[in-house]
């Protein structure tokens, strides 16, 4: 009898065991499923004819969209004539990963409310912007903007800025960037902060200084006279190595030019150079050259970068100075 009821306890502890065996599974799998819905309930926003988002937080009209609360947004494909509109006083991530926007009319990017926007690009992606012929900015905010990622972005400031801040800082931090504006390239209304990538402002109106914050150096240039379109230039250093080689998208007479190889040193620019490599956003990929004509800004042919920002040019056209920063 001792020996039957010692076997049942046997038996009731193994189906006790199988049944808990059996709940762990079940709690794994919901916790699994639950991972997968979260995965795929991520904020989308599919650009378009039609632009469509899967978030209650992102208001479609008139061909525009409306980002109405903080948090993460993966953003793709192509937007005619409309612009992205930050309306909440929460910080909001942007993830390109390819996107292209053009507005004839306005600026293509608008922080109206939040503290600070990322924008980041997704690795090997590449993603244009464009803004119109009323736009004082392709991108403006009224907050921090922050550009980070591995991918590239070609800026077209047509009327007015590329990048500008109203009551904010500009952090750049990796990724390729190219900016070609009418105006300013950066117009930054607290500190400009360039830590790393490979950065070229092209422009026709005022210069930014970087802050001596930024962890890269940079090379800002207000040449003797406007550059033409289609333009190919060389950076080199007095090794003969090509720091940079790129193509003025269009006409220019500024330049902010940083790159993580940028040391302490002396430097020369040269334009009308020869190169058949591929060309991405302005800059040539794998161009190798020793040919081109020197550029001479007053009276030197020489650049030396010995602070964190190095200036060459009048100066008669720099905005936002802040008189503590000094060369």
């Amino acid at each position: 009898m001792k020996l039957l009821k010692n076997g049942l306890i046997i038996v009731i502890v193994m189906i006790v065991f199988l049944v808990l065996i059996g709940l762990e599974q079940v709690i794994i799998e919901m916790y699994l499923n639950e991972n997968d819905l979260i995965q795929e309930t991520k904020n989308t926003i599919e650009l378009g004819v039609i632009s469509k988002s899967n978030s209650k937080d992102v208001r479609i009209a008139d061909n525009n969209v409306y980002i109405n609360n903080g948090g993460v947004y993966n953003i793709s494909g192509i937007l005619y004539n409309g612009a992205i509109y930050i309306d909440t006083a929460d910080d909001v991530t942007l993830n390109f990963d390819g996107v292209t926007i053009v507005n004839e009319s306005y600026s293509v990017i608008d922080n109206r409310k939040s503290a600070k926007i990322i924008i980041n690009l997704e690795k090997n992606s590449n993603n244009i912007l464009s803004d119109g012929t009323t736009s004082t900015s392709a991108i403006k905010s009224v907050g921090d903007i922050f550009l980070e990622g591995e991918g590239s972005m070609l800026i077209y400031g047509n009327s007015g800025n590329g990048i500008t801040t109203s009551t904010g800082n500009l952090v750049i931090n990796g990724n390729y960037l190219y900016i070609i504006a009418k105006g300013a390239a950066f117009d930054i209304a607290d500190e400009f902060l360039i830590n790393s990538g490979v950065v070229l402002g092209l422009g026709n109106g005022g210069m930014q200084p970087t802050s001596n914050l930024s962890k890269q150096n940079t090379l800002l240039f207000n040449f003797d006279s406007e550059f033409k379109e289609d333009t190919n230039f060389s950076l080199r250093n007095f090794k003969e190595e090509n720091m940079i080689n790129f193509v003025g998208i269009r006409d220019f007479k500024t330049l902010t030019l940083s790159l993580p190889s940028l040391e302490m040193g002396r430097y020369q620019l040269y334009q009308n150079i020869m190169c058949n490599s591929k060309i991405k956003n302005g800059i040539y990929q794998d161009c190798v050259t020793s040919t081109g004509d020197l550029i001479n800004i007053s009276i030197t042919d020489t650049y030396i970068v010995n602070s964190k920002w190095n200036w060459y040019g009048a100066m008669d056209i720099i905005i936002n100075y802040i008189p503590e920063i000094t060369t």
